[in-house]
């Protein structure tokens, strides 16, 4: 008997060896995984975020966890990553840069647990810009008869919203006219002026309404990087960073008194538009 319990111990402890689990000493630790820094920002196409993604694992008692890794996928949107696996830090931070797609915006980040872990990620998003013109706020001001008797001066207040600063950009208005007898607009593009305050972009412009009861205005708005202009002019082959809606019409009636420029009939009905 003595015998026989003296070989079942000696099994039990050959088994225990074998799992390392019988006193639990050896236990499965799954570390957590937390956004540390770099969510929610403003994601402009093909440019760097301004800040990395990080993230900070830690363990069961929320110790940092050094040398954990960490994999990066873009998920939605699209984009580059600088890297797809990283290892955290001595403070448990790993972090990656992210390279804009051209929609809203989401990447992952998963610590790589045992595999008795359920899977640890987190998720950053990133919202891409917004430049939204209003024909409500928006108004063509009547303003004076050119000193030279050229044409009639207006002044064109847009309104927008955007979640972007404008002044960082150039700012193009794409105006498109048409009078009342045409049926096809005419277009032609100005440098836009910005009231950031009330959220207006303005410029003048100047032209006769001969014969016509009124036109109709529509407008565009491009935003593009101030190194892509020379000399106050766009240079050729460069993207706008962002367009907004088209916007309008916006009708202008034919004002009292306004006086009557003779063109001839082959010249041309607006004078100077666009100048």
């Amino acid at each position: 008997m003595k015998l026989l319990n003296s070989i079942r111990f000696t099994f039990i402890l050959i088994l225990c060896a074998t799992l390392t689990s019988c006193d639990d000493d050896d236990p499965i630790v799954c570390n957590a995984i937390a956004v540390h820094d770099g969510n929610d920002q403003l994601g402009m196409p093909g440019q760097a975020m301004t800040s990395p993604l990080q993230v900070k694992v830690t363990d069961p008692s929320g110790n940092p966890v050094s040398n954990a890794q960490v994999s990066w996928e873009v998920v939605e949107g699209g984009g580059t990553l600088s890297t797809n696996t990283t290892s955290t830090n001595a403070q448990g931070i790993a972090e990656v840069n992210w390279v804009y797609g051209q929609e809203n915006g989401k990447v992952r980040a998963t610590v790589n647990n045992h595999g008795d872990c359920t899977a640890n990620s987190v998720d950053f998003a990133a919202s891409a810009p917004q430049l939204s013109l209003s024909q409500t706020g928006s108004s063509v001001v009547p303003k004076r008869l050119r000193s030279n008797g050229s044409c009639y001066e207006y002044d064109y207040i847009i309104k927008y919203s955007s979640n972007i600063d404008l002044s960082q950009y150039y700012i193009d208005v794409k105006g498109e006219f048409q009078y009342a007898s045409e049926t096809e607009t005419t277009s032609y593009f100005k440098q836009g002026i910005l009231d950031a305050a009330n959220n207006t972009i303005s410029y003048m412009d100047c032209f006769t309404f001969e014969d016509e009861a009124y036109v109709d205005d529509w407008f565009t708005v491009a935003l593009y990087k101030k190194s892509d202009v020379q000399d106050g002019k766009i240079v050729t082959g460069a993207v706008p960073v962002i367009i907004s809606n088209k916007m309008g019409p916006i009708r202008t009636a034919k004002p009292d008194g306004a006086p009557r420029f003779d063109t001839g009939n082959s010249g041309p009905r607006v004078a100077q538009r666009g100048n």
